[in-house]
């Protein structure tokens, strides 16, 4: 059972109270399908869930004869296609108008907006398991629809992002935040419940991880700067002698030269200086060095 199938299970369970949402819902099952014609309406599902639901929302908001059954696709497998059609017949036409809510989605009362949004979710949408990735995704058949969608989400502050895939109008978000605030909309608080669980835990392992990257970056750069300031005190120990620096950076080399893995920081504290007063003698130092080895070049 996928993390998607869930999730619209949990929709599907609730029963609507409100008939203005029923006909968001409803509005915006068929136009994400691309099912509301002139002449009839024509959807398709193999959601049998949902096809029971349009059904019967549709048996509750019209008196018109409404067509249901069901075919077998072979297209990626067999699988049941339900087909729910309403055919152009006297008051066709006043139930399109009254169920094509898109023209006027935007400025529509928070119930309208829900349903709206449900309605698109359950049609075409797919969320994936936040263990993997935080993605949530509508792949909508038609562009109105699409577009409605976009919008709507943006006036909600929602960083959405809007394209074409497989020739099909696109609108996605990869926001966990959002995506969360998207399930309590649309009425799934069991799944975000879930979702925001496995979040706080997955955003605690990367922190945890990216604490022990740094701490194990910080280690190596320590490490790295400590050998290399063994080199060059050696370096200086072989050609001159440690006893020819002053006496601030032979004490500071010999200091280096018994610790090795000490970061710049526990030399200053071992010394009773300041972490910055350590670089500018191991900057004299590495100085010395240097002028050794273009007189060794020369």
């Amino acid at each position: 059972m996928s993390y998607t199938f869930k999730v619209k299970q949990e929709i599907l369970a609730n029963e609507m109270i409100s008939e203005i949402e029923k006909t968001a819902e409803l509005s915006a099952i068929l136009l994400s399908k691309n099912a509301l014609g002139k002449d009839k309406i024509e959807l398709k599902l193999e959601n049998l869930p949902l096809a029971k639901r349009v059904y019967k929302i549709l048996k509750e908001t019209t008196e018109l004869t409404i067509g249901i059954k069901y075919l077998t696709s072979r297209r990626l497998g067999e699988h049941n296609v339900y087909v729910i059609t309403v055919q152009k017949q006297r008051g066709y036409r006043d139930f399109v108008n009254k169920i094509n809510i898109a023209q006027g989605v935007l400025s529509a009362s928070e119930d309208i907006l829900k349903g709206f949004i449900k309605g698109v979710f359950l049609a075409c949408g797919y969320i994936k398991d936040p263990i993997k990735e935080y993605a949530l995704d509508f792949f909508i058949d038609n562009e109105e629809a699409a577009d409605k969608l976009y919008e709507l989400l943006q006036e909600k502050g929602k960083k959405v992002f809007k394209t074409k895939k497989r020739n099909k109008p696109l609108v996605y978000l990869r926001n966990s935040e959002d995506i969360m605030d998207i399930m309590v909309m649309i009425g799934t608080i069991q799944a975000f419940f879930k979702y925001e669980e496995t979040t706080m835990i997955k955003d605690l392992k990367n922190k945890t991880i990216r604490e022990m990257n740094w701490e194990v970056a910080n280690e190596t750069k320590t490490l790295n700067t400590g050998n290399n300031q063994i080199k060059m005190i050696n370096y200086i120990g072989k050609v001159l002698g440690l006893n020819t620096l002053s006496p601030v950076l032979e004490e500071v080399a010999f200091l280096r030269l018994q610790n090795p893995e000490s970061s710049l920081q526990e030399i200053a504290e071992m010394i009773g200086i300041s972490k910055s007063g350590v670089r500018n003698r191991f900057r004299r130092i590495e100085e010395i060095y240097n002028n050794l080895l273009e007189e060794e070049r020369e």
